[in-house]
């Protein structure tokens, strides 16, 4: 059997090429997972038929990357695709654990994390199907995402004292105020409090809840604290994640990813999931990776800033959303070749082209910025 149709075939693949309308969700189907049972062979797979809990999370996932498959940008495909089959070699690893308990907990760790991420990805898309999952895989965090959803719900400057919008608003504030009075109220949160209540002479101050409806800048920069301070749910650490899809309709939202601290807090500020979500650029993921294998090594805390300026700048490149500057073009890295430079640049003017109805100078423009900008930040090491 040809190795793609046999990875679609198994643990909820099926959808890529059956499409969302044949994964199972027949009543009758709830005790089983998202593929036959009848024709289980391997032990990860009698394992989930096994477990009710196992074969609910496969339902889940199934349904879930159902919905991830079109891109943030709500056109083309999203790059989902690659974590989905690295899912399923993580979760047919679980075979080397000893015990069927074990392989259940290595299961479980797996489904809760990578559902969290479907869910989180979809979660504009499908709120109703979204928010149960995050409520269930991750609690400390789940608020922050519905909150998040239904503040990109509405437009860019939109008026929160509108009567319409006062229940969302309400809702919102409701969702969010218990983080804030942590931030103000528990001594090992003050440094995120000084920062959002007393910060630089650009940066919006936040010191009541209902500072964050003045702008997407002041909703950003509540988000951009909590990372570092979030709980972490049945002693799992999880990688939050704001979606992509929020931001495409907020590009001011990306501030929230920012580096916030200079220490090594900011390497738990939260992350977008825009690579996972947006559209393949593989010749950008090539280069991405090149620049990381070839970073020098950085000493001190304020590195984390450094790697934090860059994962905004190349999540900037994706959304199509780098500054314009003017300025020339960056050096090339240590070890980074023009060739793989100039191939993710040629590949951005047709990706800007296809999934932002760029026009073909506009699109070269904006591919020069954000390869600009995105070789100004690689290896440097914050100081």
């Amino acid at each position: 059997m040809n190795v793609c149709r046999h990875l679609a075939m198994i643990w909820g693949l099926a959808i890529i090429t059956a499409g969302p309308a044949q994964a199972r969700t027949d009543p009758a189907d709830k005790a089983s997972p998202s593929f036959s049972c009848a024709s289980a062979q391997s032990t990860v797979e009698k394992a989930i038929c096994a477990d009710p809990a196992l074969a609910a999370a496969d339902r889940d996932m199934a349904a879930l990357f159902a919905l991830a498959r079109q891109s943030a940008f709500g056109s083309g495909p999203s790059n989902e695709l690659v974590t989905q089959r690295q899912t399923l070699k993580d979760m047919r690893d679980c075979e080397k654990t000893v015990g069927t308990v074990l392989m259940s907990k290595c299961l479980a760790a797996i489904y809760r994390n990578r559902n969290g991420e479907l869910a989180t990805a979809v979660l504009m898309r499908a709120p109703e199907t979204a928010l149960p999952i995050l409520r269930r895989v991750d609690a400390g965090f789940a608020p922050v995402l519905e909150a998040t959803a239904l503040w990109a719900g509405e437009p860019v400057n939109a008026k929160w004292s509108a009567p319409e919008r006062m229940a969302k608003k309400k809702r919102i504030m409701a969702l969010l105020q218990p983080y804030l009075t942590k931030l103000r109220t528990n001594e090992d949160q003050s440094f995120g409090w000084s920062i959002l209540s007393n910060p630089g002479v650009s940066a919006p101050t936040v010191a009541r809840i209902e500072d964050i409806f003045l702008s997407d800048r002041h909703f950003a920069a509540l988000l951009n604290v909590l990372g570092p301070y979030l709980p972490e749910d049945s002693g799992t650490v999880i990688t939050r994640t704001l979606p992509c899809a929020a931001i495409v309709r907020h590009p001011a939202l990306l501030e929230a990813t920012d580096s916030v601290f200079g220490s090594t807090m900011d390497n738990f500020v939260l992350r977008s999931d825009c690579e996972q979500t947006l559209p393949p650029a593989p010749a950008l993921s090539a280069l991405d990776s090149k620049i990381n294998d070839t970073w020098p090594k950085c000493e001190g805390t304020i590195r984390f800033a450094a790697y934090r300026s860059y994962g905004n700048a190349l999540s900037a490149a994706r959304l199509g959303r780098t500054d314009h500057a003017g300025a020339p073009d960056a050096a090339a890295p240590n070890r980074v070749s023009l060739a793989e430079i100039d191939a993710a640049r040629r590949e951005l003017v047709r990706y800007y082209a296809t999934y932002l109805g760029k026009s073909s100078s506009d699109a070269t423009i904006t591919a020069n910025d954000a390869i600009a900008a995105l070789l100004s930040a690689a290896h440097s090491c914050g100081t």
